[in-house]
């Protein structure tokens, strides 16, 4: 489990076992930037930040708001014991991937800031190497059939271990240099202890996102086919 740390003031970090000499300041872009070691940001639902930290190359998330309350509150959440925040639970459950040898970013560590009756809440990871999502993958080249297999091997793997992924979509699958499947963003997602209908939706939400992507955009190389492949691996792994 991550060890706490508090801090003289509201800020509270979260560090990873493997992971030594994290503070505060590690969650603040401005503090990278002032020293060269903000390397770039994206952004897609939010901005994230890519910096080079002692640790090797992070990324670095807050967390925010969806939905309509997004409009008026993009970051702050109500407060609750450190434990079941969203930083320090998603920190926790990358920690158990790891522990069962899945593909999934290594954790380095979280902060939540108290603020009355609210908190806000960043996570640090180890960056992927020289990997992309397969929407942005999808976008440049087909994928051989031995490819799609892999990405349905790969989700096995995780549903044989009762992981749960809350928003798994072609935008939190990534392939790296080597082909190898990672699956991402594991915010509100869980280990699940019963039932197993909530693999084939898994399942179902991640055929959906292909297909609204396809239906969006021409170039967008997905088809029945692909899918096919994709089934024949998680069901013949």
């Amino acid at each position: 489990m991550p060890s706490i740390h508090p801090t003289a003031s509201s800020d509270i970090v979260f560090i990873s076992p493997n992971y030594k000499g994290v503070t505060k300041d590690w969650f603040q872009p401005e503090y990278w930037q002032a020293q060269g070691k903000l390397t770039h940001t994206a952004t897609g639902r939010g901005t994230v930040w890519f910096i080079d930290t002692p640790q090797g190359t992070a990324v670095l998330r807050q967390y925010r708001r969806g939905g309509l309350i997004a409009k008026f509150n993009k970051f702050k959440f109500l407060a609750q014991p450190i434990e079941q925040t969203r930083a320090f639970k998603e920190l926790a459950l990358l920690e158990t991937l790891q522990q069962f040898d899945l593909p999934a970013p290594l954790p380095i560590a979280g902060m939540v800031r108290r603020e009355g009756l609210f908190y806000q809440a960043w996570l640090l990871t180890k960056v992927i190497s020289k990997a992309q999502d397969l929407f942005e993958v999808l976008q440049q080249h087909t994928l051989s059939m031995d490819t799609w297999r892999q990405i349905g091997h790969t989700i096995k793997r995780f549903h044989d271990k009762n992981v749960y992924h809350s928003d798994l979509n072609c935008h939190n699958i990534m392939l790296d240099h080597d082909k190898k499947v990672w699956l991402i963003d594991f915010d509100k997602c869980a280990i699940k202890t019963h039932q197993n209908r909530w693999k084939k939706d898994n399942l179902e939400r991640l055929q959906r996102s292909f297909e609204k992507e396809a239906n969006k955009l021409s170039d967008f190389k997905f088809s029945d086919q692909a899918w096919q492949h994709l089934l024949d691996g998680y069901h013949n792994s």
